[in-house]
Formats: structure tokens, C-alpha cells, sequence
């Protein structure tokens, strides 16, 4: 208001100037010496005026009424400058003196007006004053003053409104608001303030009638019509209408936490758990009101609940991840405001956070029983069936699924809760990609994962990434998604990203997640390999992978084989195929059978691991040799091992190894199997965690259709293994190994290929 006074009072120098110069350019004939004398000093005056040196002004005005104390134009220049020096007491004598000197009466009522204008100014910015002070009161008075002076100033009008609600004075705001809605019939704001006082007055139809005009008036800027829209909300709320507050408040966005808070208020109101609502007159803005011609009112704060507080630190501390503080300040927030929706589903959101499974399905439960909400029975069933809770959860997700009001990405998570995986997929499949946001993606990820679509999530996983809202978090599981879906390339890619999350501090995984990262991107990017192996043992019989090889009898024999794989279509999951040649000889064999070249037994062919999640083999070659019958094998093998490969966690832990061979020649006819297990405890040796020792039992059996002597053979006892780890980087876990085995095998039954001494050495490369 400081700059409004600045403008009415320059507007009241320009008026005197002009009322004042047209004064000094009237003939005057000033009958003596005394009169040319005060015309010398008004002329002064004047000029002194109009340069706005007002003391020297005021100065020579005094000399000229003192000169010629019956000219009225030289009091009212003396009147003016007085004013314009804020001397308005002694200004307001010139002017009384002025009346009784003859003159323009016209130019006497301009100068009267300057000056209660300037005095008006003068309470308004005291009425202001007060108000930022505190002084309602005071306020009041200074307003009274500031009306009566310039009944035609509407800021004036509207604050002393402003001011008589809060004190309560309905009656007089009342009165003050009506003479205002005269004064400016085309502006809401005076409008709102009656329906405020009308509604102090316990007159709730005409103070809804009046603020139903104040919405329905034309030319409201935006900022005030959503003012207005607040206080007729506040309104309703303390008439008790709470539907009327909750449509005023349906068109405000849903970030929008003035309106938010209120809505949450109607909503308690209908449900019968809020308080009585207090209105609260509203605030005023005048600092636009020269241009605007009125000023924009200000809906109050919603008075805070009780609980506030804790409400406010609960949600701090969840968005600092601080959950065991965030979980407290919820329980203490939802026990000082039981009927706070919001604060028992930010209760539920920490509990979760924490752990807390059965206090969130609590909260849940809470918060359900203060509105009916699909959204949150979903929530609900998820936590129920964490809990082991299925018929509960089950019941909550048909309830929610039955309103229709559910999200097509919630819908489908429901769906593939109870088993309805088929229908999942076709939620699914009606949502358009380019139409999701990254978080939609996102969560489309995750839920296509969930019901086992896992082209539909790598997709989404992929828009989420390119729009940039793939988290660190989540490149794990973009990773894998890939895998399933074969796309190798695309799984290292995100597994390296990953790895590199970790290294630069923006994703914490454990030690040992990280080295199995590594295992993982190391077997889905392997493309090829060789084995090699040496072995000495009695007899020959059967060699894993191989099938039957040469040589017989309970005899010691030094035997040795190698292999070279290539993958043609990658990993694919963990379903890949291999094409392979291998061949084996004899080093020795001290029964005198076949060794070197003559014993050598070659073979190539394909095998197909079929399943992902088991390691069962089919494997079909042709075998050839010098001394062998080339013949068409035919191999399924199986194994199920346990802590075979490195640990970062531990420098100890049990490890078992199982596997179980059948072949069968097509030709010849011949059937062999073989099974065997070892279970143990691994150690790791040495300084670098790479090394690692495996004490171990062992059990085995050999069967073989066309020995002559014993076609089974079985053996069992101790045994230990040296293994070597080595070629491994930043990505990539050690993706080969030699391994030293020397068990010592007592028979069980058959003939003696299964006892005594046995050593292998094994290179994977």
C-alpha cells in the first residue's frame, strides 16, 4: 500500500499545482505596496512548488498570508504545501482559514479532497500496519478512519471486512461488506467476505447463496477463482456439507495439497469420523489493486490434526529410507488421529518398509474401515498372502477386482495372485507401451515377470531404460528378463551395468550377489570350451561323458581324454546346445590291452540341455576308432550339484556333487550307466580365495551290458580334491578351473574296476 500512497499523493500535488497555478494566473491588482508584496511571495511560493522544494514553499506561503491574510489561493498554497510536507494538522487549520477568506470555491473542495485523501492513506497504511502486528483491533479503528475519509477507496472497504471477521464483529462486516458489494457490484471478493460474515451471523443459506454469486461472477482471474473455490469448500465444511465441499474440490489436480487436505477433511465428514470444522476469515492481498480494482482473497491453512507433526517426520524419514523412524512417527501420527486415512496408509507404506508384515495388514485394515478403497484391499492382499493368509488374501483380491476401479496393471497382479495367469497375460496385453510412462514400465515389468511373460517384460524394461527410468535397483532384473527371453547380449549388458552400479557406489549388493553376477554374465556369454582330463584307475569300464572305453580286467590303467564345445545359439537360458568332438586313448594298461594310438576312441556329434532349471543332457554322436566299432550313441545324463563353485562369503561350506549317465550304442546294442556321488566340505586355501580343498566321501556304480565277467560294479570311500581357479576380470567370475581328485574306493560289490586307488586330473577351459 506504501506505493498506493505514493500515487495518490503525487495525483493530489498534480490537482493543487493546477488549482493552485490557475489561482496565480488570475488578475490581480493589488491596491497597494502590501498586496505586490504578498503576490511576489505567492509567485515564489508557487515556483518553489513546482520545482518540489515544499519548505521553501511553505515558507514564502507564509509570507503571503501573513502580506494578505483575506486571499484564499495563497491559504490553500500554503494548505498544499503543509501537505505535501505531512503536516497535515497545520494543513488542516490553513484550509479551515482558507473557508474564511473569499475565493474559488471549487479549488477549496479540491484541496479538502487532497487532503482526506492523504489523510485516508495515512490510516490505511496504519490499518495494515496493525494487521502485520496483530492488532486486529487497532486495526479497526485505523480502517473506521481510513473508510470514513475515502469512502470510495475499496482496499479500505475490503480490509476492514477483513479485519471485523477476525474479531468476530459479523454484523458490522456484514454492514461494511454490503456497502462494498454498492461500490464494486461486478467483484466476488466482497461478495465471499459477507457469505463469511452472514455465516458468523448463523445465516448459512445466505452466506452459501452469497458465495455461490461470488463463484458464478465473470472476468475472476484463475489464482482468484481457486481461492474462491477453497473458501466455499471451507464453507460447506463448517455448514456440515461435506458432499458439496467434496465436488467444489473434484476439479483441483491431485498434488494440489491445499485442496488434498480438505478433500481428506470432506471425506472424513462423510464417513462421521472428523470434528466439527471451524471457519477461519480468510486472508487478503491488495498488492494488485490498482490494476485490478479489488483484492484477491486468501483461503486459511487448514488447521493442522493432531498428529501433524508425526505425520510430516514419518513421511520425511520414509523418503530418507530412515524406516524404523519413519514406523514410529506413524504409529504415534495414526494414535492422535485415528480417523486420518492417509497417516494409516503412510503407517502400512513404514510397515512394510520395515518388515512389519502383520502391523501393515493392521493398517491396512485401519485405513479400509474408514473408506472402501480397491486400491488399498489389493495392497491388502498381497500382505495377507505374505502372511499365509490365502483365503483372506484371495477374498480381498476378488473384492477388489469385482469394482472395476482398479488399475489394468493392478488387475493383472491380482489375477496372477489367484492362478489366473492366462487372464494376467490378456490385461496385460490391452495396454498400449507408448502410452506408459517410465514408472508405468516399469511396474509392467515387474507384473509381466510376475505372471512369467518374460518377452513383455524385457520390453517394458527396455522402453523404461531408453526413457531413463531404469534405477540402478532394477538392472538386475532387466538382466534376467533378457535372459529368459534369449537375448544374451542384452543380459551381459545390463548384468556389466550392474557390476558397474556397484563399483561406482549406486546400487549396494552383498559380496557374494556380485560374485554370482559375475558367474552369471560369465556362463551366458560362454560361446565355447575344452575339457581335458587324465585319469588312473583299475580296469576301465566307463568314463562320464565319454561312454564305454577301452581296456578290462581289475588292472591299474592310465587313461586320458579331451573335448572341444561350441555353442551356435548361445545360452538361451540355460536350454543351449552344444556341438562337441571328443577323443580318449590309453596311456597304460597293465593288463596289455590297447594303448597310444591303437586304443584311441574319437566321436563327435550335438547334445541339448533342455531344461533351464535342471541340468538333465541329451546327447546323441557318432564313435569311431581304430580298434572300435563305429557305432551311433545315444547319452542322457543328469547331475544335481550343491556349493561347487566359489564362495566370497565364507572360507567354508558343504558342497555335493551327484551325478547319474545312461548310453546306449544303437548298433551294437550295448547299455551302460554309471552313478556316483560325493559330499563333503569345502575349504579354501591359500591367500587369493581361489583355491580350494574338498575332503569328501565317495559312492559310485558302474553297469555295463556286454562285460564279461561282472556287469555291475560299485565302490565307496574317501577322497579329496584340489581345485583351481583362474581367467576371470571385473565382469566375469573365473571361467576355468583344474581340478585334482585321488580317492581311495573300497568294493562293494561286482569285480574290481570300482576299488583301489583312483586319481584324475580335469582342465575346464
Amino acid at each position: 500500500m506504501k506505493q498506493q500512497q505514493r500515487k495518490a499523493l503525487a495525483l493530489a500535488a498534480v490537482l493543487a499545482l493546477s488549482s493552485l497555478a490557475a489561482a496565480a494566473q488570475a488578475p490581480a491588482r493589488p491596491a497597494a505596496r502590501g498586496a505586490q508584496a504578498a503576490h511576489a511571495a505567492a509567485d515564489a511560493g508557487y515556483k518553489a512548488y513546482a520545482r518540489r522544494d515544499y519548505a521553501a514553499a511553505m515558507a514564502a506561503a507564509q509570507r503571503a498570508v501573513q502580506l494578505a491574510p483575506a486571499r484564499r489561493d495563497y491559504w490553500l498554497l500554503l494548505a498544499q504545501s503543509q501537505l505535501a510536507l505531512g503536516r497535515a494538522d497545520e494543513a488542516e487549520q490553513s484550509l479551515n482559514r482558507a473557508a474564511q477568506a473569499s475565493g474559488d470555491d471549487a479549488a477549496l473542495a479540491r484541496a479538502r479532497a487532497d487532503w482526506s485523501r492523504s489523510r485516508a492513506l495515512v490510516a490505511g497504511e496504519a490499518m495494515y500496519k496493525a494487521l502485520q502486528a496483530g492488532d486486529v483491533r487497532g486495526a479497526i479503528t485505523q480502517g473506521t478512519e481510513a473508510v470514513r475519509l475515502a469512502p470510495e477507496n475499496a482496499a479500505f472497504r475490503l480490509v476492514l471486512v477483513h479485519a471485523l471477521l477476525r474479531d468476530n464483529r459479523h454484523a458490522d462486516a456484514e454492514r461494511v461488506a454490503t456497502e462494498t458489494i454498492a461500490l464494486l457490484p461486478d467483484s466476488a471478493a466482497p461478495l465471499a467476505l459477507r457469505a463469511y460474515a452472514r455465516q458468523g451471523l448463523n445465516r448459512p443459506s445466505d452466506a452459501a447463496a452469497d458465495l455461490e454469486r461470488a463463484l458464478q461472477q465473470r472476468g475472476v482471474q484463475p489464482a482468484h477463482q481457486r481461492q474462491l473455490r477453497l473458501l466455499a469448500a471451507d464453507l460447506a465444511l463448517a455448514q456440515g456439507n461435506a458432499q458439496r465441499a467434496a465436488d467444489l474440490l473434484a476439479a483441483f489436480p491431485a498434488d494440489d495439497a491445499e485442496a488434498a487436505s480438505r478433500r481428506e477433511l470432506a471425506r472424513q465428514r462423510i464417513a462421521g469420523t472428523a470434528p466439527a470444522y471451524a471457519l477461519r476469515a480468510p486472508g487478503i492481498d491488495c498488492s494488485n489493486v490498482e490494476a485490478s480494482q479489488t483484492c484477491i482473497l486468501l483461503a486459511a491453512a487448514v488447521p493442522p490434526q493432531p498428529g501433524f507433526a508425526n505425520a510430516t517426520a514419518a513421511y520425511r524419514a520414509l523418503e530418507e529410507r530412515d524406516v524404523q523412524r519413519a514406523l514410529a512417527q506413524a504409529r504415534l501420527a495414526t494414535q492422535a488421529s485415528p480417523g486420518q486415512r492417509d497417516w494409516h496408509l503412510m503407517h502400512m507404506n513404514a510397515a512394510l518398509a520395515a518388515g512389519e508384515q502383520a502391523e501393515a495388514e493392521r493398517a491396512a485394515t485401519a485405513a479400509l474401515a474408514l473408506g472402501a478403497d480397491p486400491v488399498v484391499l489389493a495392497q491388502r492382499s498381497s500382505i495377507r498372502r505374505g502372511l499365509g493368509d490365502v483365503a483372506g488374501a484371495n477374498a480381498d483380491a476378488e473384492a477388489a477386482l469385482q469394482s472395476g476401479a482398479l488399475p489394468p496393471q493392478r488387475e493383472a497382479a491380482l489375477l496372477a495372485e489367484l492362478g489366473r495367469t492366462r487372464e494376467a497375460r490378456a490385461r496385460l496385453a490391452t495396454l498400449p507401451p507408448t502410452a506408459q510412462t517410465p514408472a508405468a514400465n516399469l511396474d509392467m515389468a515387474y507384473l509381466s515377470t510376475r505372471v512369467g511373460d518374460d518377452k513383455a517384460a524385457r520390453e517394458a524394461f527396455a522402453r523404461a531404460d531408453a526413457a531413463g527410468g531404469l534405477p540402478p535397483t532394477s538392472l538386475l532384473d532387466a538382466g534376467y528378463a533378457a535372459m529368459r527371453s534369449h537375448q544374451d547380449g542384452e543380459a551381459v549388458a545390463y548384468f556389466k551395468r550392474a557390476i558397474d552400479a556397484v563399483n561406482g557406489l549406486q546400487l549396494k549388493m552383498e559380496p557374494q550377489m556380485v560374485y554370482d553376477t559375475r558367474r552369471t554374465i560369465a556362463d551366458v556369454s560362454r560361446k565355447w570350451g575344452v575339457l581335458a582330463s587324465i585319469t588312473m584307475r583299475n580296469g576301465s569300464g566307463v568314463q562320464p561323458g565319454f561312454g564305454q572305453v577301452g581296456g578290462g580286467g581289475g588292472r591299474r590303467t592310465w587313461q586320458a581324454g579331451a573335448e572341444a564345445y561350441y555353442r551356435p545359439w548361445g545360452f538361451r537360458n540355460g536350454q543351449f546346445v552344444e556341438l562337441f568332438a571328443r577323443g580318449f586313448a590309453t596311456l597304460d594298461d597293465q593288463a596289455g590291452g590297447n594303448t597310444g594310438g591303437d586304443s584311441f576312441q574319437g566321436g563327435v556329434g550335438v547334445r541339448w540341455k533342455p531344461l533351464t532349471a535342471q541340468n538333465l543332457v541329451l546327447s546323441f554322436s557318432r564313435v569311431f576308432g581304430p580298434n572300435v566299432n563305429d557305432d551311433w550313441l545315444a547319452q542322457i545324463g543328469y547331475s544335481l550339484d550343491y556349493g561347487t563353485d566359489l564362495r566370497v562369503d565364507a572360507r567354508s561350506w558343504w558342497t555335493s556333487r551327484m551325478y547319474a549317465e545312461i548310453g546306449h550304442y544303437l548298433e551294437n546294442g550295448n547299455t551302460y550307466g554309471i552313478a556316483q556321488a560325493m559330499l563333503g566340505r569345502s575349504y579354501l586355501v591359500g591367500g587369493d580365495g581361489r583355491t580350494v580343498l574338498f575332503p569328501h566321501g565317495f559312492v559310485g556304480v558302474e553297469y555295463s551290458s556286454n562285460d564279461p565277467v561282472a556287469k555291475t560294479s560299485a565302490g565307496i570311500g574317501p577322497g579329496v580334491s584340489l581345485r583351481r581357479w583362474f581367467r576371470e576380470d571385473t565382469y566375469n567370475a573365473p571361467r576355468s578351473y583344474w581340478d585334482l581328485t585321488l580317492q581311495y574306493r573300497a568294493r562293494l560289490s561286482g569285480d574290481d574296476r570300482m576299488r583301489g586307488l583312483f586319481l584324475n586330473g580335469l582342465l575346464s577351459y
